[in-house]
C-alpha cells in the first residue's frame, strides 16, 4: 500500500493508505484512548472516547473510523479533547451501575483505567441507578447488564470472529441492551459457548463463571501452550496463579484462523476434573488397589509383561515424543508389534477409504487455510460444531464473507441451518450413493472426464443416477442441483468426519473420486476431521496398526483421555492390565497396575494437527505430587525388563 505522511501533535508520522487515524497513531506510539475499538474488529465510532482534532474539520472526529490522509494535521491531546473524554466517562458511569469494588475485573477493566487516567473522583451528573438484570443461566457465561457500556465489541466479536450472530442490541435509546436472539437468556439461546465476547468486553459485563475472582492479570503468570481439546491445533494463553489454572484466552483472537478458540479450549479445560491419580497403585491379594512406590509399580508391570505377549494402546492426546517412545517400548522392551491408538479405527477407515489417493495418505488433504478461500463446501457425515468447533466457525465465516455455498449431507439434521445452501437428507448409511450420484451429475454437467484413470472413468460410467437417487432417498433434481454448484466451483472443499469414520469407508473412497474429477491440479480439496490433538502425529508414527490378535495382556497409556465404550470392551477378559492415566476411570478400576500420568498442562511436546500443522505444547503447571513424566515411567519399566530404549 502507498505510504502516507501525517503531522500528529506537531510531529511527523507515517502510515499506509487505508489506515484510520487511530491505526496511524498507535503504529507511531501515540496513545489515543478508545473503548469501542478492538484490534481486528470493525470500527463503529460508538464511544467517542477516541475523538481527535483534524485540521479543516468543523468538529472533533472519532479516530477509529476517520480515514487517515496524506498531509493530514491531527491533534490528540488538547485541553478541549481531554475535557470531552472526561465528560463522556462521567456520562458512562452515571448511565449504568458501575461499582468497581465488587467487580470481578477490577484492576483489569478498561473503563476503570480511563477513570483513573482522567482522575474521575466525582461526576457532575445524576446517577440513574437503573434496575438491570444479571443473566447467569448459561453454562459458562454471565452477563451483568449493569456493567455494560454498549460499546458493541461483544456483538461484533460474535458476528465477525465467531460468525454466529447470536448476540445483538435490543430496544432503543436508554433502554438499549445487549441480548441474545429474540431477547432470550444466553443459556436458552443459540450461543455456541465459544467466548470471543468475553475476551472483547472492556468491562466486567461478560464474565467466565469458571474464572470468577480467581485472579487478575497483575497477579497471574501468562504462558502459552497448545490446546489438547481436539485436532485443530489452537494455541492457548493460560493464566496461572499458585500452580492453578485461572483463565484461558486466545493468543490472537482476530488474526489467527485457529485463534478464536471454542468451548473446549476456553472453558472445558477449566472444568472440575475426576479424582486425580497422583501415586502408583497395585492390586493386592484382596483384589483392592493400594498405593505403592513407583519402583514397586514398575517392577510389577515388568513382571506382568514377562508372563505373556502384551498389546499396547496409546492415547493420541499425548505428544509426539511420548508416542515415539511408547512405540519403542512396546517393540524393544515388551517385545510386541501389537500397538494401536485409542482412535486407531478412525485411521484405518481413512486409510481404507483413501486408498485411491496418490502419494502419502495425508498429503492429499488440504490445509485449514483452504476453508476460508473455498467457494463451495460439502460437509459429509460430520458435526464440526460438536467435534471441532473452530472448523465450524471457519465454515460459517466463509459462507458469510465469501458467499460460499454450503451443502450438508446428513441423515439426521441440517447441522448449520442458517448457513447451508441445501441439506441433502439421505437414508442412514447411504452417503456413498449420494456421493456417487454427485459424481455422475458433475460429469454430466461439465463433461470433466479427461485425464482420469481408466478405473475411475469406468466407475463413473457404471453409475446409474436414478438408482443412486432411489437408494439414497434424494431426488435426482437435488443431486443435479448440488452437482452443478460443485462443478462450477473454482475452489471446492469436502469435509468429512466421524459419521463416515464409523465404518462407511466406501463413502470416503467415493469422496476422493469426486474430488479427483474436479481437482484441476489444485489438490483434492478434502479434509478429514480427526478426533484427538495428536491423532495425525501418532498415526504417522505407525501407532495405529491395530490389535490383530488376542493378547495375553494390555498396556494402556491413557493420559488424561476419558476411555470410551469401545476401548473398555477391549480391556475385558485380559490376563493382565497395566494402565497409565491421569484420572480415575472404569479403565483404572479394571487394572492390575495403575501408574500416574500428568495432565495436558503438566506436560510438554510436539503435536501434529488436523492438517499437518505442527505446534509445541509447553508445560504450564508443575506435575501434581511431583509425579514423573510418562517418558520417565516407560524408561523405568524398560529398565526393570533389562531393556534400553534407544
Amino acid at each position: 500500500m502507498k505510504e502516507i505522511n501525517l503531522t500528529i501533535n506537531g510531529k511527523q508520522a507515517k502510515g499506509k493508505e487505508g489506515d484510520t487515524v487511530l491505526e496511524v497513531c498507535r503504529s507511531n506510539g501515540i496513545d489515543v484512548p478508545a473503548l469501542c475499538h478492538f484490534q481486528g474488529l470493525s470500527n463503529v465510532g460508538a464511544c467517542r472516547i477516541c475523538v481527535v482534532e483534524v485540521e479543516r474539520e468543523r468538529r472533533p472526529v472519532p479516530a477509529c473510523t476517520h480515514p487517515a490522509g496524506d498531509g493530514m494535521v491531527v491533534k490528540t491531546d488538547t485541553p478541549a479533547l481531554e475535557n470531552h473524554r472526561r465528560l463522556i466517562l462521567e456520562l458512562m458511569f452515571t448511565e449504568r451501575n458501575h461499582f468497581c469494588m465488587f467487580c470481578e475485573v477490577s484492576g483489569d477493566c478498561e473503563l476503570q483505567k480511563l477513570a483513573y487516567r482522567y482522575q474521575m473522583d466525582h461526576v457532575r451528573y445524576t446517577h440513574k441507578f437503573p434496575k438491570l438484570p444479571v443473566d447467569a443461566l448459561s453454562e459458562y457465561l454471565i452477563i451483568d447488564h449493569n456493567r455494560c457500556i454498549l460499546c458493541g465489541r461483544c456483538v461484533r466479536a460474535c458476528q465477525e470472529v465467531a460468525a454466529s450472530r447470536t448476540i445483538g442490541f435490543s430496544s432503543r435509546g436508554h433502554k438499549t441492551m445487549v441480548s441474545a436472539d429474540l431477547e432470550e437468556s444466553l443459556g436458552e439461546s443459540t450461543c455456541r459457548l465459544c467466548g470471543p465476547c468475553i475476551e472483547s468486553c472492556p468491562t466486567g459485563a461478560i464474565m467466565n463463571r469458571l474464572s470468577l475472582y480467581k485472579g487478575t492479570r497483575e497477579n497471574c503468570t501468562e504462558l502459552q501452550t497448545a490446546c489438547p481439546g481436539c485436532a485443530v491445533g489452537c494455541e492457548l494463553n493460560v493464566w496461572i496463579r499458585d500452580n492453578n489454572l485461572v483463565k484461558i484466552e486466545s493468543t490472537d483472537m482476530t488474526g489467527d484462523l485457529r485463534g478464536s478458540l471454542c468451548r473446549m479450549g476456553r472453558f472445558e479445560l477449566l472444568e472440575p476434573a475426576p479424582p486425580r491419580i497422583t501415586t502408583p497403585l497395585l492390586r493386592n491379594k484382596d483384589g483392592k488397589l493400594e498405593a505403592c512406590s513407583l519402583e514397586e509399580a514398575a517392577a510389577a508391570a515388568a513382571g506382568k509383561f514377562s508372563t505373556g505377549k502384551a498389546a499396547g494402546i496409546f492415547s493420541s492426546r499425548l505428544p509426539g515424543e511420548t508416542a515415539g517412545l511408547f512405540k519403542k517400548f512396546m517393540e524393544q522392551a515388551a517385545g510386541s508389534e501389537l500397538v494401536d491408538t485409542t482412535d486407531g479405527n478412525w485411521y484405518r477407515a481413512i486409510a481404507s477409504g483413501m486408498k485411491n489417493a496418490n502419494g502419502n495418505l495425508f498429503n492429499a488433504e488440504i490445509k485449514l487455510e483452504s476453508i476460508p478461500e473455498a467457494d463451495f463446501i460439502l460437509l459429509v457425515g460430520a458435526d464440526p460444531q460438536k467435534t471441532n468447533p473452530v472448523v465450524s466457525t471457519l465454515i460459517r465465516r466463509t459462507v458469510n464473507s465469501n458467499k460460499a455455498k454450503l451443502v450438508v449431507i446428513d441423515a439426521d439434521t441440517d447441522l448449520l441451518p442458517l448457513w447451508s445452501y441445501i441439506w441433502l437428507k439421505p437414508k442412514p448409511g447411504t452417503e456413498d450413493a449420494v456421493i456417487q450420484g454427485l459424481m455422475k451429475g458433475v460429469v454430466s454437467q461439465s463433461g470433466a472426464r479427461r485425464g482420469l484413470s481408466e478405473t475411475l472413468d469406468n466407475k463413473i460410467k457404471s453409475i446409474d443416477l436414478a438408482k443412486a437417487a432411489q437408494q439414497s432417498g434424494i431426488s435426482q433434481d437435488d443431486l443435479l442441483s448440488v452437482a452443478t454448484a460443485y462443478a462450477q466451483a473454482k475452489k471446492p472443499v469436502i469435509i468429512y468426519g466421524d459419521g463416515l469414520l464409523a465404518g462407511n469407508t466406501d463413502a470416503i473412497n467415493d469422496i476422493v473420486d469426486l474430488a479427483t474429477i474436479t481437482a484441476n491440479g489444485n489438490g483434492l480439496g478434502v479434509l478429514s476431521l480427526k478426533p484427538n490433538a495428536n491423532s495425525r502425529g501418532a498415526w504417522e508414527l505407525g501407532l495405529a496398526k491395530g490389535v490383530t490378535e488376542k493378547p495375553a495382556g494390555m498396556f494402556l497409556l491413557l493420559g488424561d483421555e476419558e476411555p470410551g465404550e469401545r476401548l473398555l470392551k477391549q480391556l475385558k477378559g485380559l490376563g493382565y492390565l497395566v494402565v497409565q492415566a491421569s484420572y480415575e476411570s472404569p479403565a483404572t478400576e479394571m487394572a492390575d497396575v495403575v501408574l500416574p500420568s500428568p495432565i495436558w498442562a503438566e506436560r510438554a511436546g510436539k503435536y501434529v494437527a488436523i492438517d499437518g500443522h505442527t505446534l509445541e505444547a509447553k508445560r504450564v503447571l508443575d506435575p501434581a505430587g511431583g509425579m514423573a513424566q510418562d517418558a520417565e515411567v516407560l524408561t523405568l519399566i524398560a529398565k526393570k525388563l533389562e531393556r534400553s530404549l534407544v
